[in-house]
């Protein structure tokens, strides 16, 4: 029989975990106020540094905002939340290329994925302000810096379309944590018309809800960016810059 080591727990991690399942369990929900710190103590029997560090902990999980002299209030977390708490180890990972390649892939595999949704469920509304986005980019094809927005632009009304709000935080954390991929691809010479190219492709396919074109667009296109960040980054890498 194997017999696995008791973990030692500190005062605060229970209550904390109490306090989290009544936030779960809807005994305290998203709005109210929790009791006084004095008032905790003495239902918890602890003192004030265990109180303290479990409303830090889920202050840090995003279930409760504290602020300055005011008690602490239930909120729900949201995916900007949780994706902030990834950000340190995101950038880690992207310090090597084999983290580079990870996030491409995992970027892809989600694009990809909101294209073909995009294409099937799409209204009216949603491949309008598609258009209105490729537009813009259009628009600023000789201009690099806002070629950069609208290019983000484009791709993040196709994930509005899902109209689930962890995809819009899962894409525009990506977006943020592969800026240098962007900003190194779009100095190859024909990488903004090329991406331009693309962009039209995928809009065309959405807007005739063909999901396969749109599909077949969107993979080939983040394909091409990936391709050209390589192949500036070995430039780099050649030249020593």
């Amino acid at each position: 029989m194997i017999i696995q080591p008791v973990r030692r727990r500190r005062l605060y991690q229970d209550v904390a975990d109490h306090l989290e399942q009544m936030i779960r369990t809807g005994v305290a929900k998203q709005g109210d106020v929790l009791p006084p710190e004095r008032e905790l103590m003495e239902q918890f029997q602890v003192g004030r540094p265990a109180i303290r560090e479990a409303l830090l902990s889920l202050q840090k999980a995003g279930l409760i905002t504290v602020s300055n002299g005011e008690r602490a209030r239930v909120t729900r977390p949201d995916a900007q939340h949780f994706i902030g708490e990834l950000a340190g180890a995101a950038r880690v990972f992207l310090s090597d290329g084999e983290g580079i390649r990870h996030f491409q892939g995992a970027r892809q595999t989600l694009e990809i994925a909101l294209a073909r949704h995009a294409a099937k469920e799409g209204t009216a509304s949603d491949i309008a302000r598609i258009g209105g986005a490729l537009e813009r980019n259009r628009r600023d094809l000789n201009n690099l810096v806002e070629f950069e927005k609208s290019d983000v632009a484009f791709h993040y009304e196709i994930v509005l379309v899902a109209r689930n709000p962890l995809f819009n935080g899962v894409h525009q954390a990506v977006v943020q944590w592969l800026t240098e991929q962007r900003d190194v691809s779009l100095q190859a010479s024909r990488a903004k018309a090329e991406a331009f190219a693309f962009h039209e492709r995928i809009y065309d396919a959405i807007a005739a809800h063909d999901c396969d074109a749109a599909e077949l667009a969107m993979k080939e296109h983040l394909e091409s960016v990936s391709a050209f960040y390589w192949q500036q980054a070995m430039r780099k890498q050649k030249s020593g810059a």
